[in-house]
């Protein structure tokens, strides 16, 4: 009777005798599961043995925000995986946890998050896709202007922001060694400037930074660099918001580019410029005589983005939860936060600067012939558009709609200069006609009414176009005329050479912004 107890105390030492290698290499894992959603979803695991077996097993349905735990024994060399599916059959991102990352948080609580990606199908497109976004920006379009060959990362950005002489200044220039040969030279009394023109914009794009398949390496290079300066590995969203000024140098109201000759301290640096040069005749290539005229500035440039990374290269994600969660036309992809970080900015730097180019007043040494040359070619533009003016006038004579309404001064065939004074006037008086309406009335005469009509319409139409070029050509006029009363201002030593391209205007120029660097 004695063995009769004892014989099943034997059967279960044996059997867990037996088991015990078994139970020595599963342990028990605690895991917090929460889910992340705004529905309901049932959370199944997935086990997945080192012998290759795969054990799926529903746990437990959670609400919205509902959190709770779980106890898994797990054996080594096993990895489970975590995902819940809600009542619309969509499945959340798996959750993977292999048994050696769990035994290294043995004593912690493995927190799972459930979360269901997104509905929103965003896509990224490729570096090229983003540079030809910026080439198309007017105002972006500048990133890729810069000097690629140059640039290792976006300190070559720095390079252009550097702090310039104000406008108005003078700076003589050693092309050879890219240096300044004299302080520059900051006159006061007509140094001016105003903000011409300001325009802003901003761009967002959704980026992959795999570079294959790209159709213009040479464009897309600044964008490849920065990628690389900012330590984007896979796929990122950008947001490039920047604000450009055009700077122009203003004169004074008492004084213009004209009377810069008559500035004392002009002449003396002049002077100091003549010292430095060693053979005027053949060194003329090697000096430039810059007055600078205006910038280019960047007031404002800001790149935000944030990384995006692919679940396909994450096994095991870190221990705190994603913030976002989206399908893309990559897979799957996650951010670790939901706001952009600013990449980079700067603001108040110049990006360009153009000049007018004194050079060949400089060694010319402003000889009286050239102002009168100069003098001479506007006198011949006035004649070209006096000329103008007499022709168009008599063209507009000709097609005077109504004779009897409108009664116009013929030009006297016989003066060989005709008074332009008196065209001016009737010009003055003169307004663009109206075209008439067509005869509707469906009488036996309207036919003959609209022919009348189609033609004094036709007239109209060209008298108006005359009347138009004729106020264009005025203005042209006075133009001349003024230029013409600047130049005579100037002290006949002291003119213009061939660096004016256009009667009476100086030609600007865009130069080197690292010759014009404070030290």
């Amino acid at each position: 009777m004695k063995n009769v107890f004892l014989y099943p105390l034997y059967l279960v030492t044996w059997l867990m005798l037996f088991c015990l290698p078994q139970f020595s290499s599963a342990s028990d894992f605690r895991f917090r599961i929460k889910n992340e959603n705004k529905n309901k979803v049932a959370v199944f695991y997935r086990l997945k043995g080192h012998s290759g077996n795969l054990k799926v097993k529903a746990i437990f349905s959670l609400k919205p925000g509902e959190d709770r735990e779980k106890e898994i024994d797990i054996k080594k060399g096993d990895t489970i995986a975590f995902y819940g599916q809600d009542a619309e059959d969509q499945l959340s991102v798996l959750i993977k946890r292999d048994y050696q990352t769990l035994e290294t948080h043995k004593k912690e609580i493995n927190d799972i998050p459930i979360i269901v990606p997104e509905k929103i199908n965003s896509s990224f497109e490729s570096l090229e896709g983003l540079s030809i976004k910026l080439e198309h920006n007017k105002v972006l379009n500048f990133l890729l202007k810069m000097d690629s060959t140059s640039m290792s990362s976006l300190s070559m950005v720095e390079k252009n922001f550097q702090s310039v002489y104000p406008l108005g200044t003078f700076i003589f220039v050693d092309t050879k060694t890219n240096r300044l040969l004299l302080p520059p030279l900051e006159p006061s009394f007509w140094n001016n400037s105003e903000n011409y023109l300001t325009i802003q914009d901003s761009l967002s794009a959704m980026v992959d930074k795999d570079k294959r398949g790209m159709a213009n390496t040479q464009v897309a290079f600044f964008i490849a660099k920065m990628f690389d300066s900012l330590r984007v590995d896979h796929a990122a969203q950008l947001q490039f918001k920047a604000k450009l000024s055009l700077v122009r140098w203003k004169p004074t109201a008492e004084a213009n580019i004209y009377q810069i000759f008559n500035d004392k301290s002009f002449v003396d640096f002049l002077q100091n410029c003549y010292a430095q040069i060693d053979n005027p005749d053949k060194e003329y290539q090697r000096y430039r005589l810059y007055f600078l005229s205006s910038y280019e500035r960047i007031d404002d440039l800001e790149v935000y983005g944030r990384q995006f990374y692919n679940f396909g290269n994450e096994t095991d994600l870190s221990f705190s939860t994603p913030s976002e969660i989206v399908n893309t036309n990559l897979g799957v992809m996650f951010a670790k936060t939901k706001t952009l970080s600013n990449y980079y900015s700067v603001q108040g730097a110049v990006l360009r600067t153009k000049a007018y180019d004194f050079t060949a007043l400089l060694f010319n040494g402003f000889q009286t012939n050239v102002k009168r040359k100069i003098v001479t070619e506007d006198k011949a533009l006035q004649t070209s558009i006096s000329n103008d003016i007499v022709s168009e006038y008599k063209s507009l004579v000709a097609y005077n709609p109504d004779p009897q309404q409108l009664m116009l001064q013929a030009v006297d065939s016989n003066t060989a200069a005709p008074p332009l004074l008196s065209i001016r006037t009737t010009l003055g008086d003169l307004s663009a006609y109206s075209p008439m309406a067509a005869d509707t009335s469906k009488t036996a005469s309207s036919a003959l009414n609209n022919i009348r009509i189609s033609a004094y319409n036709n007239k109209a139409k060209i008298f108006n176009s005359h009347l138009k070029e004729l106020n264009h050509l005025f203005k042209e006029f006075d133009q001349v005329t003024a230029d013409l009363d600047k130049i005579s201002m100037a002290s006949p030593e002291k003119s213009f050479s061939s660096s004016v391209n256009t009667p009476g205007l100086l030609s600007e120029i865009e130069i080197n912004s690292q010759i014009i660097k404070k030290e």
